[in-house]
């Protein structure tokens, strides 16, 4: 059934399954933005329509807190979203105010987004990404629902119309089949396809035919922007963590790594080992890696790509393009496991009887989600660059288990040195990562496909886990340490340990003894914390009594690290923003003033001291004109408002000339 009216597809939706709907809409930007809408408002009007959203990462524009947030980030997201419509349910349920009626299971929250939202913390649903197929069914679902994108080669081909589901294969490949069987025992249900060709087309196991599809709705109103994530700066910490990230990338292996600025930063670094490689061990033999982290020569490497990587990630982020583009994500790998294990034996004779008709891909992603810029660029792939990338499963790419798109013994030759890099929010010193929620039951995130990737790197010969993440966070101006004796919560458990990174160097914990390990977890956090962790290491027995620990671990400092990137920061090799961002000249000198800001004002007696010192500046910034009317405090009205043009002003002052922005400091 085709429709161009979303109240018709609504009705016909009702018409099949009746009142009890369970909906299941894909994770992230894959959602039909405006069936999702006409259903939720339906159910808001109609009692006796009871609605439950199954759905994981439902993303709403965020908000700003304080008066002076807003000034920055109010026109900012009008520029990048204003065009984007809103998720009803997703507004409702983050200011708890669903209806009776409506209930919202995630498997996965946009991070920090319900943090604090109780409602939304109870209807949680905790689950591994590959498991949220079996999980979603086991909710009653009857109902599936997804934007997909038109096939621009063969859009006014009815015969054999082909939708792409583009962004959201993840899930909905293997909710399918189920569901169809779901109905030949009985139960109505409806698989529901919305058009918007806004979403670029994918190929391969993403493209299905429109018959797959018991309603198909393409709006007569035409396409709509899809929510887009912007780039996200990179701190010095980032682009360290990074770079000791892409030490541990062998070449011809294979690469899974998560959205963030830490993802970014490693695929700044692996693209500078490629193609500035001398300056790239430069750094290397600076930072003193094989000293300081052996066994990484061993693990990694330290030379261009040659035979390329390959990407297996559940995820294809924004950086694996960058890869493409560079020369770096290049190995192809075949749906054939004799001609995979050939290709990897370099066993000629096998390859000559073996390649006919046997298409190669370099990237298998179960979902996309990022920038404004990446969607475009996916749409402008020319035909040979789609097809060397297959959006599929996440069942396929996040474990070993036989599938009908591979088995085993296929994705084990596929998935050779791989290297799966996901973050964590803190590490406890026995192994263990937290990476989703907090010690009070709290859930920040979700498990996402996290377990799975570190589980599987203990499966595969040659494949290691790695877990990344910043050695400190600052709360209520009040350094903390990430890295913690224990804790009550954990996402990877410590018998999976493998290899942890933060910005102060690399921890192989894999095979080692729990006081070896407890050591190598302490040589990577900041020195300010590291009496305190080796004390309580030694009061546990975990930590012989009288180790003392080595001078280099004094060096773990963030002044050190400004030491260390002060000739590659100086020559451009780190940047804040490695592969562009949305902000204007003016809104990145601003957006450094307000953070310089907020570092100054995290105490009160630290507010009242810089109000004091900004209320008695006479110095000015080039440009102060511009930024002021961009903050809408040239004229500022009232004394709240004239106190923010002073503290904005003095800010601008601290951090005049840095990252190469447009104002310069003047008396």
């Amino acid at each position: 059934m085709r429709v161009t009216d979303v109240d018709a597809a609504v009705q016909a939706i009702i018409d099949r399954v009746g009142n009890r709907i369970v909906l299941g809409l894909p994770l992230g930007v894959g959602k039909p933005v405006r069936l999702a809408n006409a259903l939720y408002q339906r159910a808001c009007k109609q009692a006796d329509l009871n609605l439950h959203i199954v759905t994981g990462l439902s993303l709403l524009v965020p908000k700003a807190g304080s008066s002076m947030e807003k000034r920055f980030l109010e026109p900012f997201t009008q520029r990048l979203f204003g065009n984007v419509p809103t998720l009803d349910y997703v507004r409702d349920a983050a200011s708890g105010n669903l209806p009776d009626n409506v209930k919202v299971s995630e498997f996965f929250f946009q991070a920090g987004s319900f943090v604090s939202q109780s409602q939304q913390q109870r209807d949680y649903v905790c689950s591994n990404y590959t498991h949220a197929v079996r999980d979603l069914m086991a909710q009653g679902l009857n109902v599936v629902a997804q934007m997909v994108a038109p096939d621009p080669e063969a859009i006014n081909n009815a015969d054999n119309e082909l939708l792409s589901l583009s962004s959201n294969p993840d899930l909905t490949l293997d909710l399918i089949p189920l569901l169809r069987q779901r109905e030949a025992d009985g139960t109505p249900i409806a698989l529901v396809a919305e058009i918007n060709a806004a979403l670029p087309f994918m190929g391969h196991h993403a493209a299905v035919s429109a018959e797959t599809f018991d309603v198909v709705l393409h709006d007569a109103t035409g396409a709509y922007p899809l929510f887009s994530v912007p780039q996200t700066s990179v701190s010095e910490q980032d682009h360290l963590i990074g770079f000791y990230a892409s030490t541990l990338l062998r070449d011809g292996g294979t690469l899974q790594v998560g959205i963030g600025s830490l993802g970014t930063a490693l695929v700044h670094s692996t693209i500078l080992r490629h193609s500035h490689n001398a300056d790239w061990v430069r750094l290397y033999h600076q930072l003193d890696i094989d000293r300081r982290c052996p066994g990484v020569s061993e693990c990694g490497g330290s030379g261009p790509f040659v035979k390329g990587l390959y990407g297996c990630s559940e995820m294809m982020m924004e950086g694996f393009l960058d890869l493409m583009e560079a020369g770096i994500l290049t190995r192809n790998v075949y749906e054939d496991a004799a001609l995979q294990e050939a290709i990897n034996s370099d066993d000629n004779d096998a390859l000559t009887d073996l390649s006919a008709g046997s298409p190669g891909v370099v990237m298998h992603g179960g979902f996309f989600l990022g920038s404004r810029a990446f969607y475009d660029r996916l749409h402008k792939l020319t035909p040979a660059q789609r097809e060397l990338i297959c959006m599929t499963s996440v069942n396929f790419t996040n474990d070993l288990f036989d599938h009908r798109y591979g088995n085993q013994r296929l994705k084990v030759a596929q998935r050779i040195h791989s290297r799966f890099i996901n973050t964590a929010l803190m590490h406890t010193l026995d192994g263990a990562a937290i990476s989703d929620g907090l010690e009070d039951g709290r859930v920040i995130s979700g498990v996402g496909g996290q377990y799975n990737f570190v589980a599987m790197a203990h499966e595969l010969a040659d494949a290691r886990s790695i877990v990344t993440l910043r050695s400190t966070r600052e709360k209520n101006g009040k350094v903390q340490s990430n890295i913690v004796f224990s804790y009550g919560h954990c996402t990877i458990p410590r018998h999976l340990r493998d290899i942890v990174i933060t910005e102060y160097g690399i921890a192989d914990l894999r095979g080692q003894p729990d006081e070896e390990v407890y050591r190598r977890m302490i040589a990577v956090a900041d020195a300010r914390f590291q009496p305190a962790l080796l004390a309580q290491a030694k009061e546990a027995g975990k930590i012989a009594e009288d180790f003392d620990p080595p001078e280099h671990w004094r060096e773990n400092t963030p002044n050190r690290i400004k030491h260390l990137l002060a000739q590659p920061e100086n020559e451009g090799l780190f940047p804040a923003f490695p592969f562009g961002h949305d902000f204007s000249a003016h809104e990145m000198v601003l957006a450094r003033a307000l953070k310089k800001l907020q570092g100054m004002t995290t105490t009160l007696p630290a507010r009242l001291t810089t109000l004091l010192r900004a209320v008695l500046n006479t110095r000015g910034v080039a440009d102060q004109d511009a930024l002021l009317a961009r903050m809408s405090l040239q004229a500022p009205k009232g004394i709240n408002a004239w106190i923010e043009k002073r503290m904005l002003i003095f800010a601008l002052t601290k951090t005049s000339g840095q990252g190469g922005g447009a104002t310069q400091q003047t008396d």
